[in-house]
């Protein structure tokens, strides 16, 4: 019977042109009798917990005292309606989100074009240290930041006023400017490899066209590539206003909590964990929550707006086409110093300045008796620090797990994707991408309204305040980029391997762990050690999802800022950047690997 099953999925694993797709009911039926029952419960489920978060999130908002005696309303809404919103945190959000894109677009575009466009020397090497920056977690820029430009004690600021006799600091990081200039920096990195296949696709014709008209550089630069990059660049933009409107780090850190300069993630996160009301305002945070994801939403709309019209931007066609190459001449040293400025602003200030912090008993400015003073005694504070053992064999299981999770949550979504006649398929490639939409903070909001309810039905399962929900809310919100890759890395089998596993009587399982597993082992490798990185540096879930037997490094590290003990955040700081620089080494090796084995499969 089952070779039966398989011999029908290999007759119909592509429709002819011109057939209709089964219906829904026929579909699924097929499906669970072709054994793809797995993928279908298990990315069925996980889309089914997206929907569920979501959902939450939207109907807290509404109810008053949720989750104790909660009863519709507008309560909420009418609570945080009101002047203090309208005239300060959602101009301030909107600031910040637009400064954010200024700083990313003004450092990004010019990058890409570097590095894609011109002759400029050591590119491969920049474009491998721009790719570095990531490792240095948001949260410790900003921190890094705080030590080089507040107006109390920034080493920049007292060095300028000690040398200039100045009466007052000459920056101050911590604003709405400071803000977005932190942000713009952590996200120019992403924005320059969202260019670069778009940088590299440009039809040379067209810039060639526009010289023969006597264009200068510049000139062509503005009204012929840029113009062409229109829905690259929006749609970087948009990618980039999406988070940074819902960042929590930086503004709470720079921000005194928020209450310097509130904006909506700051005050979504007040709204459960503040010191002046007597319970967490859960539905309050909702409505913060449901605020964040509006102006997300509207700028996902412009964005497949501009993608409909994309026809309009083709450049690479069935002519001939080779990518050109410009002369920068003696332009070669200023391209070198715009990326050494970047890579020092957003890398290397960032790195001295916490390691010397971490070597120092307490903050001095560099001079000939602060060197004198240098020693580890912070980092062997750290190891006697109570509970670091648990914090770090937390850490440890929640980067394992997540890695796991995604790798396998997003193997099953996407073989319904591409694997499957079901319709269903193209909903769920859909709904896992509601995260990339909905911001982070949101679904621990969720996560955490939905473990106390367990906590208030299920006594006895052990889910709020331990790394489980952690491990659920980092998996959630790392479904958008797994699937993106399992989708791609499985578009890259031809199904004849498949069919051919299937004709000989292999089961599903079998074919899946002896032919699939294999061709795509590196590619799914590859992404449980990013997301295990971007587990190791995430602070804005933990943070929000911290209780005392959940503790992780990246929390610690925050804890111990906000309580005062600069010396042992900025050790334990430089230890996160090591592991995650020994991640990235790894994955770059794998890479690497992949370039040389790579093939036709």
């Amino acid at each position: 019977m089952d070779s039966i099953h398989r011999a029908s999925e290999v007759s119909s694993a592509v429709l002819p042109q011109g057939v209709a797709r089964p219906s829904f009911r026929r579909g699924f039926a097929e499906t669970l009798l072709s054994g793809n029952g797995i993928p279908l419960f298990f990315g069925g489920a996980v889309c089914l917990l997206i929907l569920v978060l979501v959902a939450i999130v939207l109907l807290a908002s509404f109810l008053v005292d949720f989750p104790i005696q909660s009863k519709l309303s507008l309560g909420n809404y009418r609570a945080v309606l009101n002047s203090h919103l309208f005239l300060e945190v959602i101009p301030n959000t909107l600031l910040v989100g637009i400064g954010t894109v200024v700083v990313a677009l003004a450092f990004g575009i010019p990058l890409a074009w570097l590095l894609h466009r011109t002759n400029l020397p050591y590119a491969n090497l920049f474009l491998t240290l721009i790719a570095v920056s990531v490792i240095v977690p948001g949260f410790l820029k900003g921190i890094a930041w705080i030590l080089l430009l507040s107006p109390n004690v920034g080493f920049i600021n007292r060095f300028l006023m000690d040398v200039f006799a100045l009466q007052r600091p000459l920056f101050d990081i911590q604003s709405l400017a400071g803000i977005a200039y932190i942000q713009g920096l952590m996200m120019t990195s992403t924005l320059v490899f969202l260019l670069s296949g778009p940088m590299r696709a440009l039809d040379p014709v067209l810039e060639e066209a526009s010289e023969i008209t006597g264009a200068r550089r510049w000139s062509t630069f503005r009204w012929v590539i840029l113009p062409l990059l229109r829905p690259a660049v929006l749609g970087g933009a948009i990618y980039v206003f999406m988070t940074a409107i819902s960042m929590f780090e930086i503004a709470a850190l720079l921000g005194s909590l928020g209450g310097k300069h509130p904006v909506l993630a700051t005050e979504m996160f007040l709204s459960i964990y503040t010191l002046t009301a007597s319970v967490p305002q859960y539905g309050i945070s909702g409505v913060y929550g449901a605020l964040i994801a509006v102006p997300s939403l509207i700028a996902l709309y412009y964005y497949y707006v501009t993608i409909r019209q994309s026809h309009r931007f083709v450049t690479v066609t069935g002519k001939g086409y080779v990518a050109r190459i410009h002369d920068l001449g003696s332009f070669k040293s200023l391209g070198v110093l715009f990326v050494l400025f970047y890579l020092l602003l957003a890398v290397v200030l960032p790195l001295i300045v916490l390691i010397w912090a971490s070597l120092l008993p307490y903050l001095q400015l560099p001079s000939i008796e602060a060197l004198a003073a240098l020693n580890l005694g912070s980092y062997k504070r750290i190891l006697n620090l109570p509970g670091i053992g648990r914090i770090v064999w937390n850490t440890v299981a929640l980067m394992v797990s997540v890695s796991i999770g995604v790798m396998f949550l997003s193997l099953m979504v996407s073989w319904i994707v591409t694997r499957t006649k079901m319709a269903i398929g193209a909903v769920m490639d859909s709904v896992v991408m509601l995260p990339h939409a909905f911001p982070n903070i949101g679904f621990a909001l969720a996560l955490l309204v939905l473990s106390l309810m367990v906590r208030m039905w299920f006594p006895s399962v052990p889910f709020y305040g331990t790394v489980s929900i952690l491990v659920v809310a980092y998996v959630v919100t790392r479904i958008s980029y797994g699937t993106r890759v399992t989708n791609a890395a499985l578009l890259q089998i031809s199904r004849e391997l498949e069919e051919a596993a299937y004709v000989c009587g292999s089961r599903q399982i079998v074919v899946w762990w002896k032919l699939i597993v294999p061709l795509i082992g590196r590619s799914m490798l590859f992404l449980g050690l990013w997301t295990g990185l971007l587990s190791f540096r995430e602070v804005s879930i933990a943070l929000m999802l911290s209780g005392p037997d959940n503790q992780v490094l990246s929390t610690y590290v925050w804890t111990a800022w906000i309580r005062g003990d600069l010396n042992v955040a900025a050790a334990l700081g430089v230890i996160m950047v090591v592991v995650m620089g020994i991640l990235f080494l790894v994955m770059q090796k794998l890479g690497d690997r992949n370039v040389r084995v790579g093939g036709t499969v």
